[in-house]
């Protein structure tokens, strides 16, 4: 009998074999789609700096900074509304149509940026369409996040959930590798000026030819058999049962999501204002770390087939609950750029254990039947906090003075969430999905 609160009083069913070959090309199609979904979500937090002058232009640097991240924080506001909605249709329409739609409104509201007029052209207005356009991502977002998940994980059969869950953090490393590299090259290769004035368009409009990519893409992909299955056998679930397993998803999450976002997307703009490291040498170390968790994520998936989801997941909260300040104190501290480097890195690779093992964690949670509705709303809610840690952590050092104290931010995330981690039940030896 299943351990989870839905299936202590429900039959599993049993697993169906797969065909390998039908799995890997699933797999390949969705992780080619999700790589350039999230290079769309990911460009904004690498280019928050430029973005800041030309949208919100104020003669106090951290004003305008804080004015950004702001609205890097919006686009999760509607996250939650995605979530419900696209969650929802993911659940009964399909995943893969589910996908397709959230790759075509990200695609466009990633363009949509690259040609906005900026505050000098239309002044105060430039920030609204940069808002509206942020919401889009946001609500693209909210449906994306656990309909990849429930996707993915559905695709691993009986003993390889991890392994595939752990793909779609790979493939979102990747997205946000490839917005790193963009904004890494650009900040190379083009003069201050010329960056300010027309060069951060350039990542944005990249979006014109990589959405047609990926609507292609996934557009081909099927649903697994996992979810065929359960269609047509699914019962409903009492609604407080529901709230509690998002509940449990969200503080599971907390976390995941600010630790993503602190250690990943905002550490170069950290690093480039508060260490003595370049903006140019803070975005190239955080590329060569988005590239460490891609390979390092699918062999924590994988790890936590093996021994269990809470060992690997334990291991890294306490990591960040113990040394987050003393890291961040080590950062600001007057390092060289290699001291900088490798500690990124390490950082890099205890997130990777947690966001490999993550995915079949929070897939298991929930049947199958409103898998992609809870996983996304819990994600959704979750990232709120991911998306404000920026903002809260700028916002947090310029008030106190000391930019070590972001690390006290990471460190109350992985605080609040520890808890969750110990009362979670073990779930991946169970053979199938409800």
């Amino acid at each position: 009998m299943d351990t989870t609160p839905y299936h202590a009083k429900q039959n599993q069913l049993a697993s169906q074999p797969t065909d390998r070959a039908e799995q890997r090309r699933a797999i390949g199609a969705g992780i080619a789609g999700y790589i350039l979904e999230w290079f769309d979500f990911g460009i904004y937090g690498f280019l928050a700096p430029i973005l800041a002058k030309n949208f919100f232009p104020s003669s106090d640097e951290l004003t305008s900074l804080l004015a950004s991240f702001a609205v890097f924080g919006v686009g999760f506001v509607a996250r939650p509304v995605g979530s419900l909605v696209l969650g929802r249709m993911a659940d009964v329409k399909g995943r893969s149509i589910t996908l397709s739609i959230t790759m075509m409104l990200m695609a466009a509201s990633t363009v949509a940026m690259g040609l906005l007029p900026t505050y000098a052209q239309i002044g105060a207005w430039s920030a609204l369409l940069l808002v509206i356009a942020r919401v889009l991502q946001g609500f693209a977002a909210g449906g994306e996040w656990g309909t990849a998940a429930a996707f993915l994980v559905e695709w691993g059969g009986a003993n390889r959930r991890g392994f595939f869950g752990a793909f779609q953090q790979c493939s979102i490393a990747a997205g946000l590798l490839l917005g790193s590299l963009a904004a890494a090259v650009m900040s190379s290769i083009l003069s201050s000026e010329a960056l300010f004035a027309w060069g951060w368009r350039v990542p944005f409009l990249l979006g014109a030819v990589l959405g047609p990519i990926g609507m292609y893409v996934r557009r081909r992909v099927h649903d697994s058999p996992t979810y065929e299955q359960h269609q047509a056998s699914a019962k409903r679930i009492p609604h407080k049962v529901f709230a509690k397993s998002v509940f449990r998803a969200f503080s599971f999450l907390i976390f995941w999501s600010v630790s993503s976002y602190m250690v990943s997307v905002y550490m170069p703009t950290f690093a480039s204002k508060y260490a003595h490291v370049s903006r140019p040498q803070a975005l190239w170390t955080g590329t060569l770390s988005l590239a460490t968790v891609m390979v390092v994520a699918p062999l924590m998936g994988a790890l936590s087939d093996r021994v269990g989801r809470k060992p690997v997941l334990i291991a890294s909260c306490m990591f960040f609950l113990l040394f987050s300040y003393p890291l961040y104190s080590f950062i600001v501290s007057g390092i060289s750029f290699w001291a900088f480097f490798w500690t990124q890195l390490l950082m890099n690779v205890v997130f990777a254990m947690y966001s490999g093992a993550g995915p079949a964690t929070l897939a298991e949670m929930f049947p199958t039947h409103v898998r992609s509705t809870g996983v996304s709303f819990g994600a959704g809610l979750a990232a709120f906090l991911g998306g404000y840690s920026p903002f809260l952590t700028t916002w947090t050092i310029s008030v106190t003075g000391a930019g070590a104290n972001a690390g006290w931010l990471l460190a109350a995330s992985a605080l609040l969430t520890l808890p969750v981690l110990f009362l979670l039940k073990e779930t991946a030896h169970e053979r199938s999905l409800q």
